[in-house]
């Protein structure tokens, strides 16, 4: 029977018996349609069986149509099967008193996509509704019990392994963080061990509070970031309450790290204002390295210290909420044991360390760390990550900076303030040295202060540098460099008579090299195997020795280019030189120049040397290249001098009193030249100096002179043979002719008394006697034909007297020299010549160069000889003491003196004298007999 298309608003059919229905097609159209879906119209229908079994026996209604929903329905007492665009079920029914029980051959939820097989229970008069059975969704499937009555369904359900949670997507929209974390952040197999909760069937929404589950998810791969690689877990246990997700990491894997005990929790899983995601991270046994830090990188935590070697305990634990106006807070310990560490490019060694991560602040705590051999230090300190930023403090242990022999920086047990960054290259501040520290490519320390450092410096010390700064750079402990400006220099150094007090430098040190110079390269200094070579240029020394703050001097190589050295009161200017200077002496060679020294060599001042020698406290010996000058000076104040051909020069003038006690000079072919103007010839000489005596000898061919003063101030002077060229020489012009002079002195520096002695000498050219010479020849008395022509005959033959010189047969001079006066006061001079004689005295003024003298002339001693035979007339002509002589007086100045005489008045009154003789005569004459009866007069006699 078919009933076409039906519209049917309300349909009642009241029969004591079943009825069988049986459609085709039928349409019914309702007012208001209360279905949206499968759950609502599954709902719906079980509500609708209990009444529907009691009217209908068995219907079959192949299409029914209730707006727009298409239903297919078989039903009897046995079986049902309904079909409609949300529900497809085919059961098995068995109705009993109170209820219906449904076995299930398939309960297809076709808008969730859902497959249920088992059993339920339907109590229509409690409305209660039990189901047992299996489901099916997509790949996952597994057992379920639900509970349901007329206000709430009650669920419970688990699983076989499947592959992803997305599915929940359909039925949960939650926080991008969290459905990240649910659907994309965790893979593998997936196994619900158990899923309960509450719908709320008023309110048509899940009751959160009472949601509950556990799964495992096994092979499992967990991504902790987007930017980071996969972490390998055996298994996840994963759990869900309170609206709360937790993920337990079984036996994680990263990159080779074990990361066991490693957790994510989400919790407030479905709140987007409260909703965060909490990562902790664990690693034991593992290294700080690349693979643990991109982790921290990807949540902007930037640690700046890397693990090369040795292992860590770590944990880091992340929150991060939903809302990205809320900050993520991290907090983390690392535990670090023996172990390298990386600071940027700065590697050390610690023994432990404990790092503290708050947010953006690392805390370093109690580090105990290393860098090679040239600091170590234990540190406590806060690094901030945001401006790549630490300050804290530290205790320097050592801080040593050395070449192989030499310790530059040698810091123990100190304490100091410490600030450092590391944004680029790593900067460390250490306050209480002054000290900057840079760590790139190379290791860069700045001193700003020398003096902070000064009492950990042997090197500093050693050079008495305390002010300044310095700036290293350090490959390693063999190869350094640096540049320092050093001030209040305590050097023996001047530069154009000016103390140096500071200088620019700059050096290197490469294994046991050290090499150091001034910028404009004048200093140099360089240090091989502990010896030190110091070059100098355009830069003076300046050694006292006698200072009581002068220090041992240390090994030191010198060379030096136009270099004056001040040696105590003496200076040397070096054009160029070469020494070695020990502890206690210094060994040189030298080119000086410029020299102040009382040498002369071929009538030129020596002011240009090669030397060589050695200098100490005890003994310095210093000679020339061509050893022909020797110095010789010992820690007693002796002096040994030896001098061969060059002058030495003595300036009388300077009292300066000699610091020389014991003072010897031997000179060989060397003269002495007195005040530059007296020049002393000799073939060798001696000089003694005492604190208590003098002495001096000089030999020049036969003269021999000797000088000699006692420890009473008792002086002796002793000259024989003096020789013309010695005195010629000292005058510088040919004064006499002659060898044989004899020269006596004895007294005190204050009067001295002596006399000289002179045979057959020639004075040739003296003032004093061309003057008085000149005078005699130009007398009127000469004129006299009487007496003038036997005595200028005799003068003539005989050599004795002319223009140019004046022979000495015998001469005597008798003298005092006072040294206060200034005087030189001649006693006697008596001198015995071919024509003349001279006989008289004199006083010279030292100061004014003049003179003041009266000399007896005795002259016509050859006129004498011819009258002298005959006694009455020699009585008569030659007077009492058988001689003609006049009286002069010299004076003024020693190099061109007056004369006075009475020659013309004695000249005019000699006849009056031979008449006075005369009338005397007889009485003469009587004596004359009487003496010649005792010794008759001999012819020979009368014939001369």
């Amino acid at each position: 029977m078919s009933f076409g298309n039906v519209l049917v608003s309300q349909f009642y059919i009241k029969l004591d018996k079943k009825l069988i229905v049986d459609i085709e097609n039928i349409k019914i159209k309702s007012k208001k349609s209360q279905v949206s879906n499968s759950y609502e119209d599954l709902k719906k229908n079980i509500e609708l069986f209990p009444q529907i079994l009691k009217i209908f026996k068995k219907i079959d209604i192949r299409r029914l149509i209730i707006d727009g929903n298409e239903f297919t329905i078989a039903l009897n007492d046995e079986t049902l099967y309904l079909d409609n665009k949300f529900i497809n079920i085919s059961s098995k029914l068995d109705f009993r008193s109170k209820e219906v029980i449904f076995n299930i051959y398939s309960l297809y939820l076709k808008d969730v996509d859902l497959m249920l097989i088992g059993k339920a229970k339907v109590d229509y008069f409690e409305e209660k509704l039990d189901l047992f059975g299996k489901y099916y969704y997509d790949d996952l499937s597994g057992d379920i019990t639900l509970d349901m009555n007329r206000k709430q369904a009650n669920f419970y359900l688990n699983s076989e392994e499947f592959k992803s949670l997305k599915f929940l997507k359909k039925f949960f929209r939650l926080s991008p963080i969290a459905e990240e974390w649910m659907y994309n952040n965790v893979k593998g197999k997936l196994q619900l061990k158990e899923f309960y909760g509450s719908f709320d069937l008023e309110k048509n929404k899940i009751i959160e509070k009472s949601l509950y589950a556990k799964a495992v998810i096994n092979d499992a791969k967990i991504r902790f970031h987007k930017e980071i690689d996969e972490i390998s877990t055996k298994q996840i246990d994963v759990a869900f309450q309170d609206d709360k997700l937790t993920l337990d990491l079984i036996e994680p894997v990263y990159k080779e790290i074990k990361m066991d005990g490693s957790w994510v929790h989400i919790n407030n899983l479905t709140s987007k204002k409260k909703g965060e995601v909490v990562v902790n991270i664990k690693a034991s046994k593992a290294k700080l390295d690349k693979r643990i830090l991109r982790i921290l990188k990807a949540y902007n935590i930037n640690l700046p210290l890397v693990q090369k070697s040795g292992f860590i305990d770590a944990s880091v634990n992340l929150e991060i909420p939903y809302l990205s106006s809320k900050k993520m807070n991290t907090k983390g310990k690392f535990i670090i044991g023996k172990s390298n560490i990386s600071l940027n490019n700065f590697e050390f060694n610690t023994n432990q360390a404990t790092v503290l991560l708050d947010n953006n602040k690392v805390k370093i705590v109690n580090a105990d760390i290393k860098h090679k051999n040239m600091i170590a230090a234990n540190l406590n300190f806060v690094i901030d990550t945001k401006t790549s930023s630490a300050t804290g403090n530290a205790l320097i242990k050592s801080f040593l900076i050395e070449d192989e022999e030499n310790k530059i920086i040698d810091i123990k047990n100190i304490k100091t303030p410490l600030t450092f960054s590391y944004k680029d290259d790593v900067n460390i501040k250490l306050d209480a040295l002054n000290t900057n520290i840079k760590i790139a490519d190379y290791i860069y320390v700045d001193i700003d202060k020398l003096s902070s450092i000064y009492e950990y410096s042997k090197l500093l010390q050693d050079i008495n540098i305390k002010n300044g700064d310095i700036s290293l750079k350090i490959k390693d402990e063999n190869d350094i460099s640096f540049t320092s400006f050093i001030s209040n220099l305590d050097f023996p150094l001047e530069r154009n008579n000016k103390k140096i007090d500071s200088l620019d430098i700059e050096g290197s040190i490469n294994k046991d090299y050290i090499k150091i110079n001034t910028l404009d390269e004048k200093i140099k200094i360089e240090i091989k195997n502990k010896d030190i070579y110091l070059s100098l240029k355009d830069t003076d020394i300046v050694i006292d020795t006698k200072s009581s703050s002068h220090k041992e001097l240390p090994i030191l190589n010198i060379d030096v280019k136009n270099t004056k050295l001040k040696l105590d009161d003496e200076i040397y200017t070096l054009e160029n030189a070469e020494a070695k200077i020990n502890p206690s002496s210094i060994s040189f060679n030298a080119r000086v120049k410029d020299l102040d020294i009382p040498l002369q060599q071929l009538g030129k001042a020596v002011n240009k040397l090669d030397i060589k020698g050695t200098y100490s406290k005890d003994n310095t010996i210093i000679e020339t290249l061509d050893k022909k000058i020797m110095l010789k000076f010992s820690a007693n104040n002796k002096l040994d001098i030896d001098i061969n051909d060059y002058d030495v020069l003595v300036n009388t003038n300077n009292e300066e009193e000699s610091k020389i006690e014991d003072l010897n000079i031997e000179g060989k072919n060397s003269s002495i030249i007195i005040n530059e103007k007296y020049k002393f010839l000799a073939d060798k000489f001696s000089l003694r100096l005492r604190d208590h005596s003098k002495y001096f000898h000089l030999n020049y061919k036969k003269t021999d002179f000797t000088f000699k003063e006692s420890k009473d101030k008792k002086i002796d002077i002793f000259a024989n043979d003096i020789n013309d060229t010695f005195i010629n020489t000292i005058f510088n012009k040919k004064v006499l002719k002659g060898d044989n002079i004899l020269f006596l002195a004895s007294g005190t520096a204050d009067a001295l008394s002596g006399k000289m002695i002179l045979k057959n000498v020639k004075i040739e050219d003296l003032a004093i006697i061309n003057n008085l010479l000149l005078f005699i020849n130009t007398s009127p008395a000469l004129i006299n034909p009487l007496l003038a022509i036997p005595s200028v005959v005799g003068m003539a033959t005989n050599g004795g007297f002319n223009l140019t010189g004046y022979r000495v047969v015998d001469g005597l001079m008798e003298f005092e020299y006072y040294k206060d006066k200034k005087l030189l006061d001649i006693k006697k001079l008596v001198t015995v010549g071919n024509g003349i004689d001279f006989d008289g005295k004199g006083q010279i003024d030292i100061n004014t160069g003049t003179l003041k003298s009266e000399i007896n002339l005795i002259f016509f001693k050859n006129y004498s000889k011819v009258v002298g035979a005959i006694p009455i007339i020699n009585y008569v002509l030659l007077g009492k003491d058988k001689r003609v002589e006049t009286k002069v007086n010299i004076f003024g100045p020693l190099n061109n003196p007056k004369i006075s005489t009475n020659l013309t008045k004695d000249a005019f009154s000699v006849p009056v004298n031979i008449a006075k003789r005369v009338l005397n005569s007889p009485s003469e004459f009587v004596d004359f007999l009487k003496d010649l009866k005792k010794e008759p007069l001999k012819k020979d006699k009368l014939k001369e």
